[in-house]
């Protein structure tokens, strides 16, 4: 029999994922025109790895039934394979075996399989919660200008989208039309920040609520992360701040700001923009490459070497 270790299981599982999805994306009713094999492995890839680069126009070129199966992707690919597979064994009252539980530690990134089905169900709830919280508020942009179906829709996806970090958009310009609006600029950020600052923090978070219980991982991440938001938006908007391209189109000091805020924290990891990237300065280009490359953090949906 070939033994394989439980990390190269779960790599079998999610290039398993990544199949099925391009094979779902090259159906007929899933795209307008039909796409080539190499497109739907592309976006398959970078919706499973909540990576977010695309090839083709996500809101253009597919159909609802492939933005809704990219959408499966993302969140599958987000939150976990195995994580999902026990929540459903849990739910269903089936038990979860030694060999489930290992594969669940190395997803989750845990040194230990104690307490591993209750951050499965925290991480559940928070999921539950911060989606269906960030649609309703997405409702009030999206619903009022394309209605209530379409709306809906556009605030689900980009919710969801944003709380895996992913940068899947169904808009060509990302939210550069939104770029001063108080909503946008506040639940996409938000979003990004609950979903990227790993899993074993919002347990922590969770369940003990005070600075002298949580572990040393939560508060390096809850300082890290802090320290670096701070530092990003305080530069990106000293570097922008009068490039007319960029900061300088918004007329107002909070919209400024409030673009400041939502590209120094969607960078990481994220992907969205309310500012054209192509005509930022140089040295925000910089930054923003180091931003990715640190990420988010550990057991998230983030990417990068981690803040911790």
């Amino acid at each position: 029999a070939i033994n394989i270790p439980p990390s190269g299981v779960l790599m079998l599982t999610y290039l398993l994922l990544i199949a099925v999805g391009t094979m779902l994306l090259m159906l007929p009713a899933a795209t307008h025109g039909g796409i080539s094999w190499s497109d739907a492995v592309f976006t398959a890839t970078s919706a499973v790895t909540v990576t977010g680069l695309v090839v083709v126009e996500t809101g253009g070129d597919f159909t609802l039934l492939g933005q809704a199966l990219i959408l499966l992707l993302i969140q599958l690919g987000g939150l976990g394979i195995v994580t999902f597979a026990v929540l459903i064994l849990s739910m269903l009252g089936l038990p979860v075996g030694l060999s489930q539980r290992i594969y669940l530690r190395n997803e989750l990134n845990q040194t230990s399989m104690s307490d591993l089905l209750r951050m499965a169900l925290v991480i559940l709830r928070v999921v539950i919660l911060f989606e269906l919280a960030g649609m309703a508020a997405l409702a009030f942009v999206f619903v009022p200008e394309f209605g209530w179906l379409e709306g809906l829709w556009q605030s689900l996806f980009h919710s969801v989208s944003a709380f895996n970090n992913a940068g899947f958009g169904l808009f060509p310009d990302s939210f550069v039309r939104w770029g001063g609006h108080p909503v946008i600029n506040i639940v996409v950020p938000l979003l990004i920040v609950v979903g990227g600052i790993g899993f074993s923090v919002l347990t922590d978070l969770y369940h003990h609520r005070t600075w002298r219980k949580f572990s040393l991982h939560t508060r390096l991440m809850l300082v890290g992360s802090a320290a670096l938001a701070a530092w990003s938006i305080a530069t990106f908007a000293l570097l922008e701040w009068n490039n007319p391209e960029t900061l300088g189109q918004f007329a107002a000091t909070t919209d400024r700001f409030m673009a400041s805020v939502f590209q120094a924290l969607t960078t990481p990891t994220a992907g969205f923009n309310t500012v054209d990237m192509a005509d930022l300065e140089d040295s925000s280009t910089l930054m923003f490459i180091l931003l990715m490359f640190i990420g988010g953090g550990s057991a998230s949906t983030a990417g990068g070497i981690k803040v911790t």
